[in-house]
């Protein structure tokens, strides 16, 4: 199985004069990508409460995609700003390194991990997803994609410190933007 650590967000788009809804996310990019080449995959992301959450939860089950459903929070509102509406962060980045673990510990046949330069940009999302992997036995593969755009990293410090972490501390670990090369490296 291999295993995404990432976030799953909402992106409204104008279609024929109306908003269309639709998910986002370097995390949801990776599932719909390693579910297209029927991989098992588990999706570790942060479900917001609410009906929000259940299309999330139905999207992923649509997929075929493995998700922890106890790993929950709610979601940012959205805000109205002269006569337009933003949604600022949609997808949650506050993941916990207890619940990371419990699912790791729970789905034991993780063999690979993909994770979002996202995540790995917030804390406690950062911190929490490098122990979580870290205690990992035996230690999966490990892919950081870093292909996120750049308004989506929320902290280039934190980003900078966790991939040396990830880089001393995973023996075989792969951070690109190189979408092909994750794949082959996660297969």
């Amino acid at each position: 199985m291999i295993a995404v650590i990432g976030e799953m967000g909402v992106s409204f788009s104008p279609v024929d004069g109306r908003w269309e809804k639709s998910f986002s996310g370097l995390g949801y990019d990776w599932v719909s990508r390693l579910r297209a080449e029927k991989l098992d995959t588990l999706f570790l992301t942060v479900l917001p409460f609410g009906r929000t959450g259940r299309e999330f939860s139905d999207e992923l089950l649509r997929l075929g995609a493995v998700f922890d459903p106890d790993i929950r929070e709610n979601m940012n509102l959205l805000i109205g700003i002269d006569g337009e509406w933003y949604m600022k962060g949609s997808a949650s980045t506050a993941l916990d390194a207890e619940k990371l673990t419990a699912s790791f510990s729970y789905f034991s046949d993780i063999k690979s991990v993909v994770v979002s330069s996202s995540i790995l940009s917030y804390n406690p999302s950062a911190s929490a997803t490098l122990d979580a992997v870290s205690f990992m036995f035996p230690l999966p593969r490990v892919a950081v994609d870093t292909g996120c755009e750049e308004g989506i990293i929320g902290n280039h410090d934190i980003l900078e410190r966790t991939l040396s972490a990830f880089s001393s501390s995973i023996p075989d670990v792969l951070i690109t933007d190189d979408k092909s090369r994750i794949l082959d490296f996660v297969r």
